[in-house]
C-alpha cells in the first residue's frame, strides 16, 4: 500500500478518530467502517501493535486521497433543494422526484442480491436517472429502509458489499457536487413504493444476434427509441421513464430527425399508429421491429413509407425480457415479426 505499514501502534488510533470525527473536518464523512475499534484491536490493548488487513490499508489509502477541496465544506448545510423518494423490491427499483418517475429492473447479476444492497444501489440509480435535477444540489433522500438510512448517515458499513457500494456512491456524489440528507419514512408513505413494484409487460428486446443482423443490413443505427438501461441495444437510447443513461424520456416527445433510429415498440395498436405518424411527420429514417399484422391500419400506413423489410425467423428465440437482464429469453410469438426500414 502506498506509504502505509501493515503494523501500527494501537495508541495512535484514538487521536486519528478524534481528528476524523472533529467538526473541523468537514468532508461529510467518517473514517470507513473497516477501521472500527472492534476490528482493529484484536485484544492487543493500547500498548500493543495491531496488524492491519488489506481492506483497512485500502480504506486508509482512500481516506488519504480525499482532495483538499473536500475539507473546506460548510459545517452547517442548509435545507434540501430536492426531495427524492427511493425504494427497491425484489425485481425492480423506483424513485420519484417532484412528480417525475424513475424505475428499472435489476440486471441478472443484481437480481439475487440482498434487499439492503438493492435499497442502497437504488439510491445511486435514482441520482443517475435525475442527474440534471440533482447536480450541485442538496438532496433529501426519503427511504423506508433503516439499513440504508444508517449507511447513508455514516457513509460506511461493516458489510463489505454495502461498504463497497457506499464507496461508489460517495465518488459519484463528489463528482457531481451532490450533498445528501436522509429521512426515513414509513413504507406506506414512501412515494416510490408503487414505482418499485410496477411490472412493465413491454420491457423486452430483440435477441442481440438478430439485432446485429438488422444493424448490418440497415445500420449503423445511432439511437434505440424504446429501451431502458437494462435492455438498450445502443449507447444512446430513449426510455419510457427516467433511468440511468437515458438520453430522453418518451420517444414520441423526442426529435427523430437527423437520426438513423432503431426501435422495437410496444405492441399496442394505438401506440404503433402514433409511431408511424411520427415517422411520417418528421420524415424520420428508422428501422422498426413490428408484428406482421397486415389488417391493422398502422401497417397499411407503414407500408406506404417502407423502403425495405426483412422477415425474422419464426422458429427461433426472438426476444429477451428486461426483468433479470438478458439471460432468459422469451418463447417465439405466435405471429410473424418483421423489421421494416424507412428512409427518406
Amino acid at each position: 500500500m502506498s506509504g502505509y505499514t501493515s503494523h501500527a501502534a494501537a495508541s495512535v488510533f484514538p487521536n486519528m478518530w478524534q481528528w476524523t470525527t472533529s467538526p473541523s473536518w468537514s468532508s461529510g464523512s467518517t473514517l470507513p467502517g473497516r477501521l472500527s475499534f472492534r476490528f482493529l484491536f484484536q485484544g492487543a490493548g493500547w500498548s500493543g501493535h495491531i496488524r492491519l488487513s488489506r481492506g483497512s490499508l485500502l480504506d486508509l489509502d482512500w481516506w488519504a486521497d480525499i482532495p483538499t477541496r473536500n475539507c473546506s465544506a460548510a459545517i452547517h448545510i442548509g435545507p434540501a433543494a430536492v426531495d427524492l423518494s427511493v425504494d427497491a423490491s425484489r425485481h425492480s427499483w423506483g424513485a420519484t422526484l417532484h412528480g417525475r418517475i424513475a424505475r428499472g429492473y435489476w440486471s441478472s447479476n443484481d437480481y439475487l442480491a440482498h434487499i439492503n444492497w438493492k435499497e442502497l444501489r437504488a439510491v445511486r440509480h435514482a441520482l443517475e436517472s435525475f442527474l440534471p435535477y440533482v447536480t450541485q444540489r442538496v438532496v433529501l433522500i426519503r427511504e423506508d429502509n433503516t439499513c440504508t438510512q444508517a449507511v447513508l448517515g455514516r457513509l460506511s458499513s461493516r458489510s463489505p458489499c454495502l461498504h463497497e457500494e457506499m464507496r461508489c456512491l460517495w465518488s459519484f456524489l463528489q463528482e457531481h457536487s451532490i450533498i445528501l440528507q436522509v429521512e426515513r419514512v414509513d413504507s406506506a408513505e414512501n412515494e416510490a413504493d408503487a414505482a418499485s413494484c410496477w411490472i412493465d409487460r413491454d420491457d423486452y428486446r430483440l435477441h442481440p444476434h438478430l439485432f446485429q443482423l438488422i444493424e448490418n443490413r440497415f445500420g449503423p443505427h445511432d439511437v434505440d427509441l424504446f429501451a431502458s438501461h437494462i435492455n438498450a441495444q445502443l449507447p444512446c437510447f430513449f426510455s419510457r421513464h427516467h433511468c440511468p443513461g437515458s438520453s430522453g424520456v418518451n420517444a414520441l416527445l423526442q426529435p427523430w430527425t437527423g437520426h438513423n433510429a432503431y426501435g422495437c415498440p410496444p405492441l399496442d395498436p394505438d401506440f404503433l399508429m402514433a409511431v408511424v405518424q411520427k415517422v411520417r411527420e418528421e420524415q424520420a429514417c428508422v428501422t422498426l421491429v413490428v408484428p406482421y399484422w397486415t389488417a391493422q391500419p398502422w401497417w397499411q400506413q407503414l407500408m406506404e413509407l417502407a423502403v425495405d423489410l426483412v422477415f425474422l425467423p419464426s422458429n427461433t428465440v426472438l426476444f429477451a425480457p428486461g426483468m433479470g437482464g438478458s439471460s432468459t429469453f422469451l418463447p417465439p410469438p405466435s405471429w410473424q415479426v418483421v423489421a421494416v426500414w424507412v428512409q427518406w
